[in-house]
């Protein structure tokens, strides 16, 4: 099953996700549609923790509490793509999905697909129409640091698992980007100054 995976050492924080999120979302799949509509559903988040910046969105769990919880059955699963997907429709909005979620990746409000003119749960679906057609998520293909990757889910972490047993035992360390280590030092150095720390 595929997955986008996050690795926060290369996250700009340019918000270029939240941009194509809010893009691909609003039924126009257009930037000036979506700007200023508040019903526009971003279903990724930048937060900033410091001076680090880490996208957030669902993580399509595998058991996924959410879909547990949720007493309306609003909340399923795609077979074909393992996309943990929610239904407006069956939403009552009465937030156990958001409760149990440990990544804080539902959110609520009246959004274009909520057809009763009330708050519904929200969340990412995987942009499950692309992926089904050979695409990649919005996000994924918007992140030009490449902070965001989609991909096989075993092979990625295998390969995580490998590198970080490399960086252990060796103490070799992959290397980031000449630019993007120089933002992220500038970065730091900003959020000390504000602090007072420089």
């Amino acid at each position: 099953m595929k997955k986008v995976f996050v690795d926060y050492k290369k996250c700009l924080a340019c918000k270029s996700c939240e941009t194509a999120c809010a893009v691909e979302q609003h039924p126009s799949h257009t930037l000036f549609g979506a700007l200023g509509d508040t019903r526009t559903q971003i279903n990724v988040r930048v937060l900033g923790v410091e001076h680090e910046a880490f996208p957030l969105s669902c993580r399509h769990c595998d058991p996924a509490d959410c879909l547990d919880a949720c007493p309306s059955g609003a909340i399923s699963r795609d077979e074909g793509s393992g996309a943990v997907l929610l239904n407006p429709d069956l939403c009552k909005a009465c937030a156990m999905c958001a409760m149990v979620c440990p990544f804080d990746a539902i959110a609520f409000k009246q959004t274009h697909r909520a057809r009763y003119g009330r708050d519904v749960a929200y969340k990412c679906d995987l942009c499950n129409d692309r992926i089904k057609k050979g695409g990649t998520p919005a996000c994924v293909e918007a992140c030009h640091s490449g902070a965001l990757v989609y991909g096989d889910f075993d092979r990625i972490r295998g390969d995580r698992a490998v590198s970080g047993l490399k960086c252990y035992l060796l103490g070799k360390h992959d290397a980031l980007p000449p630019l993007v280590e120089l933002f992220r030092e500038l970065r730091r150095k900003e959020c000390l100054r504000r602090r007072g720390g420089e």
